[in-house]
Order: C-alpha cells, then structure tokens, then sequence
C-alpha cells in the first residue's frame, strides 16, 4: 500500500506505527538506519527503505493516445499504470504530463531532484512536438510563436522553435520545440493564433528520441545517462 506524505502523517497521528516494537504517534520522530518499522504485519529495516531510495531508476515509455498520465482514475479511464504494471517494477512518476488525446515519449523516474531540474525552463531541456493543426500557419503566426504568446492573462510563452513539416489542403503538420511546460501549453499556443490542435505527439524530451521507444506502448530501462552532458550535476 502506498499513501501520500500528507495520509501517511495522518495515518501515524491516528493509528500509529510501530518503531523497534514502540508504538509511534508523531509522523515527525527520527529513524535510525538501524531501526525496524511495524507496518500492516509487516516487519520493514529502515536500512532497506534507504537502500530503494537510493536506487535511481529511469525510464522511457512511449505514451499512446487515450491514456491518462496518473496511476488511478475514478471514472475506470485507462492510465500509465495499465502500460506500465508488471513491467516496472519500481513506484516511478511521470516527468512531464501528457494530455490524454496526446502521445508521444515519457520519462518516468523515482529521482524527483532529476526530474525538478529537467522541468525547469532555465535549464534549457528542450522537449520537441509534432503538430497536427486546422489550418496553415502564415510567416505572422510562426513569427508569433518564435516571440512567445500570450496563453492566459499575465503569461506569455518562451521563444519556441517552429518549422512547417507538411501543408495539406485544409491542415499542416508542424513542429514545435519549446523548454518550458506549462499545463496544454502546445494546445494553448496554437489556439492563441485562432487554430486548434487535432493531433500531437512528443517525439523528444531532452536528449532522449521517440525512436528509442517507437511503437505506442513501448518501454525501455535508460541505464546509461550522461548527467554532465545534460547539465545536472548529481
């Protein structure tokens, strides 16, 4: 069972837990490495918890459309966790959400200081996108998006990069590269220019490919990161 910083103070402050056999009230109480916690007739060494922790893990998933980033949805929607269970073994999260029509490449990690710096726009982490959109963009819109766009009261975007891929009688394929993430900020931009998005897919994140992971669903275990290279200094 896993539970939320908040429900797991509140589980020890009403039900307590035992600590090296000693009931325990007070979420904020120290652990020795050497410790042994009582929990849900289980026996858990504070060693061992340390140990998990300790293990970075990261991965790539190649996220289908119709799929929710999250582990659970009430409504019985599909999520992440139905591509992902019984072959991650880790408790990962995703770096970087995906809207449910949207698909594309995710990182899913247990190494939150990693993925704080890969969402950070000062960090320069690019994430590219290609676009589906009703309609052709002029030099006007392009030159647009390059100087950023206002998306709601009070924020404009970053400079992106834009290029057209393809025009089609009524539509255009086109390509997006921005390193910051605001909530359907793709989705957002486009329709601050008067168009609407009909299909998106992230084809890169950093220095990671959808070609690392090319077909809907596809997982692969990253083992090999060059952290200087990216810029994070672990």
């Amino acid at each position: 069972m896993f539970l939320s910083r908040r429900k797991s103070s509140e589980y020890i402050i009403t039900y307590g837990v035992r600590v090296n056999g000693k009931l325990i009230k007070e979420p904020w109480h120290e652990l020795d490495d050497t410790d042994i916690i009582e929990f849900g007739n289980k026996l858990i060494k504070v060693n061992d918890i340390k140990k998990i922790q300790d293990n970075k893990v990261y991965y790539l998933l190649n996220k289908p459309k119709g799929y929710l980033c999250t582990f659970k949805d009430e409504y019985g929607r599909k999520t992440i966790d139905d591509l992902i269970r019984n072959k991650i073994k880790e408790k990962v999260f995703y770096v970087g959400r995906l809207d449910y029509d949207s698909s594309g490449i995710l990182l899913l990690t247990n190494d939150g200081m990693f993925a704080n710096f890969l969402l950070r726009p000062e960090n320069n982490i690019s994430k590219v996108y290609n676009v589906l959109i009703n309609g052709i963009l002029s030099q006007k819109d392009i030159l647009k998006l390059q100087n950023g766009v206002l998306i709601e009261p009070g924020y404009k975007t970053l400079p992106a990069k834009v290029k057209i891929l393809q025009k089609y009688d009524n539509s255009s394929l086109i390509q997006i590269t921005i390193n910051e993430g605001k909530k359907r900020q793709i989705k957002l931009m486009i329709k601050s220019l008067g168009y609407k998005v009909i299909e998106l897919t992230r084809i890169k994140f950093g220095p990671w490919n959808i070609d690392e992971v090319p077909k809907p669903g596809d997982i692969k275990k990253i083992n090999d990161i060059d952290f200087l290279k990216i810029g994070y200094k672990k």
